[in-house]
């Protein structure tokens, strides 16, 4: 099982660019990527707020802020709250490269648990 991701615009939200997780759609799972994307791209988590039905992480780069967001009717999604076509490009290229590391771990530790 690969995770992927979808690429979608929220036209409630005023047409938001977001990127829906394929394959990840565990509760916690905003925690691994909040993980690798500080690791690997020096961004600064928040600590997560939950809420009833959702959780949130906001990831901080300078002037950048993505949110992390887990619901339990769609999983796990993340966007840029700056929604400039660069940034969000830019987020798009972070994911690939977080998911490539993901499905890397994901192989290497088949039915022994996520080690970061």
């Amino acid at each position: 099982m690969e995770v992927t991701y979808k690429k979608h615009i929220n036209v409630d939200k005023k047409n938001r660019i977001e990127f829906l997780l394929i394959n990840w759609d565990y509760e916690d799972g905003g925690d691994y990527l909040a993980k690798i994307f500080c690791r690997e791209f020096g961004m600064l988590a928040e600590e997560k707020v939950d809420y009833i039905y959702f959780s949130v992480i906001k990831l901080h780069l300078g002037k950048i802020t993505y949110e992390l967001l887990w619901h339990e009717d769609f999983g796990n999604i993340i966007y840029s709250i700056e929604q400039e076509e660069e940034i969000v490009d830019t987020l798009e290229q972070r994911l690939k490269a977080v998911l490539g590391i993901l499905n890397e771990k994901l192989k290497t530790n088949m039915g022994t648990g996520l080690e970061w």
